[in-house]
């Protein structure tokens, strides 16, 4: 096999190539080295590069696999980490000059699992500072959009979702606490799952908002989700927010049929303005799903209309304490230096009064209400965009939306925020190509633990819309 050929294969389907020798996970990992060399000079994806412990590991991979010790179907696949997940001899950043030099002495939970499971660690993909922001940009790293190197990747995944679409990765861990893993999916053309909160641990991650972060997998394949999801979901000590009860089935899953599948349009998200591209997507996406025996239900969830005032409410109050804690204790004897726009997050939380966030908490409590009776009396399903626009520049803060001038950092969470807030697994995949030739993006959400739910329907859609599309260029 090419090295072409190798590296957009999906995740999922190149483990087949090499568990049947038709490469080696050393070959798979030459080649993902190689284009990285070549093209992350150009998009500033990775901070670090693992390139000799890849070699290792693949060379690994495959002595295990030519005497029988298969360990499952990502065995000596290439991926990278976001760079808040930590690695043992390998430094760990998260976007900031704080942590610049820091190399953790342990993994975390989700990295121990991955590399149980045989799968070859490239490196540690950008970040935004601290995973608090849109553009991932940083002091280590401008990470670039494939699809047009003048836009973001968004955030504060970006780095992987960068990876993903121009194929420097097979697939990618993320974190997601108010669309970071969701973001980067829609601006860059890629699948990425927002598990039920605490399905995943987020054990040894660098943390943001202990209520609302997610840690899940970024890929170009819905299939590759799953097999990821099979491998990191699961309880763990070691983390307090992570569920105890066993995982859900996502090892037999398949894609779903959709005949009678009721599919909810949520009213309060209907009436935010979108992109003519966005609204073209959706459509496409809700006649596929009826054209597929599916039926679309018109259904209210009132506090989603408010779900951004509930969010930012509660999440950079909760930033702020975390931060306040490291620097009395991980962070001293560093220099506290954060980015503009980190200082004014930090700020924001800073300005959020007590009796406020003990509000917004109850809110968030009552809007998790309304989506579960919803789920259980009226859809299977819901389905939103993504993001309201098209990947938008670096220095971009605002986005013109129906003719009229919205704040970007506000708009891009508006759609993403509230399924955050409640925890339920939601899914973003691609939905075709706007008139300005960049990615759209839908949202698939399901009832809390129904993730093979959720990644089924995306499955069928996925197989009804035709191939990965790659980005011009690359």
């Amino acid at each position: 096999m090419d090295a072409d050929e190798i590296v957009w294969m999906g995740a999922v389907e190149l483990g087949r190539a090499i568990r049947a020798g038709r490469t080696t996970a050393v070959e798979a990992a030459r080649a993902y080295l190689d284009r990285i060399e070549r093209l992350n000079p150009l998009l500033e994806a990775y901070v670090t590069v693992t390139a000799e412990r890849a070699l290792r590991e693949a060379a690994q991979a495959d002595a295990e696999i030519a005497r029988g010790a298969w360990r499952g179907p990502l065995h000596g696949v290439p991926y990278c980490l976001k760079d808040i997940v930590q690695t043992a001899g390998i430094r760990t950043t998260a976007g900031s000059t704080i942590l610049g030099d820091w190399i953790p002495d342990a993994d975390a939970t989700v990295q121990t699992r991955l590399a149980a499971a045989g799968a070859v660690l490239l490196g540690k993909a950008n970040t935004h500072e601290f995973a608090f922001g849109a553009t991932t940009q940083t002091i280590h790293a401008k990470t670039r959009n494939p699809w047009d190197r003048s836009r973001t990747a968004a955030g504060s995944s970006g780095g992987s979702g960068a990876a993903l679409a121009a194929a420097l990765a097979a697939f990618s861990i993320g974190s997601d606490t108010a669309g970071s893993i969701r973001g980067p999916a829609a601006y860059c053309g890629i699948v990425g799952l927002k598990p039920t909160w605490g399905l995943v641990s987020a054990a040894g991650v660098v943390a943001q908002s202990f209520t609302s972060d997610h840690i899940g997998p970024m890929a170009r394949s819905v299939e590759d989700l799953s097999a990821i999801m099979a491998i990191v979901a699961g309880p763990d000590a070691a983390d307090p927010t992570c569920l105890t009860g066993p995982p859900p089935d996502f090892v037999s899953l398949g894609a779903a049929e959709l005949d009678g599948l009721r599919v909810g349009l949520v009213d309060e998200l209907a009436g935010f303005p979108v992109q003519p591209g966005v609204a073209k997507g959706l459509e496409t996406t809700l006649l596929r799903l009826e054209a597929l025996g599916a039926r679309i239900v018109r259904v209210s969830v009132p506090l989603l209309a408010r779900a951004r005032e509930i969010n930012n409410a509660i999440v950079p109050p909760e930033t702020l304490a975390q931060h306040q804690r490291w620097q009395a204790g991980w962070f001293k004897g560093r220099e506290i230096v954060y980015g503009d726009d980190v200082v004014q997050l930090l700020a924001t939380g800073a300005a959020i009064s007590g009796p406020e966030t003990i509000l917004a908490q109850r809110d968030r409590i009552v809007l998790g209400q309304q989506l579960a009776k919803v789920f259980a009396e009226e859809v299977d399903i819901i389905v939103t965009p993504t993001a309201p626009m098209t990947a938008t520049r670096p220095d971009q803060t605002i986005v013109d939306l129906g003719g009229e001038e919205h704040d970007m950092l506000g708009s891009i969470i508006r759609f993403l925020c509230g399924f955050s807030l409640t925890g339920v697994p939601t899914l973003a995949m691609p939905a075709g190509v706007a008139e300005d030739g960049l990615p759209v993006s839908i949202q698939i959400v399901g009832p809390l633990l129904h993730d093979p739910r959720v990644l089924a329907v995306g499955a069928a859609l996925e197989a009804a819309s035709g191939p990965f599309l790659r980005p011009p260029g690359v």
